[in-house]
């Protein structure tokens, strides 16, 4: 069995690790630890002993990072712009995030040449959601949107390095968020 190629990332441990109970107001907050994978998040508070590592790292609140993998043990890789890290499962225990509302945009009014994520598909359609996956368009699949025909039909984007063309309808079963 291959391993995936990753890029480079940096592995973050706390080495004097003691789980501490969360406040009173944090409800909303989860910890990186229980975050979803694919999802973006916002750190809140980081409620460890080296926070100055993290801090020097960009891993500070207020810095939006996605959730790119987590490991069998409990590690998760995460990405914040250009990096990656890969952070421990006690470490990432004691970093509260909150989950960003993403806001849905039409894949026919995104501007050319901007990139979007699909988080989902309209309820109405599911004629349609059956054909998107076939093609490749699932939850968490990043499109680039190449051109928007005169009319609006059909869409041109770019999926996995193949380009794809969508009518109208299919274009609007698809739930996406600009990257």
């Amino acid at each position: 069995m291959s391993s995936p190629l990753w890029p480079p990332f940096t592995y973050i441990a706390d080495p004097h690790s003691r789980r501490q109970r969360w406040r009173r107001g944090m409800s909303k907050l989860i910890s990186l630890a229980e975050a979803k994978v694919g999802d973006r998040y916002c750190i809140m508070k980081l409620m460890c002993n080296n926070t100055q590592q993290l801090l020097g790292m960009g891993l500070a609140p207020g810095a939006i990072i996605s959730i790119l993998h987590r490991g069998d043990r409990g590690a998760v890789m995460v990405a914040l712009d250009s990096k990656r890290f890969c952070v421990n499962h006690e470490l990432a225990q004691n970093i509260l995030l909150k989950e960003l509302e993403l806001a849905a945009v039409n894949l026919r009014s995104a501007p050319i040449g901007a990139r979007l994520r699909i988080i989902g598909y309209a309820p109405t359609t599911p004629s349609y959601k059956r054909k998107l996956l076939a093609m490749g368009l699932t939850p968490g699949t990043e499109v680039e949107v190449v051109r928007h025909a005169p009319l609006g039909d059909p869409t041109d984007i770019k999926v996995r390095g193949f380009h794809l063309s969508l009518r109208k309808d299919e274009a609007d079963a698809l739930k996406v968020h600009l990257l």
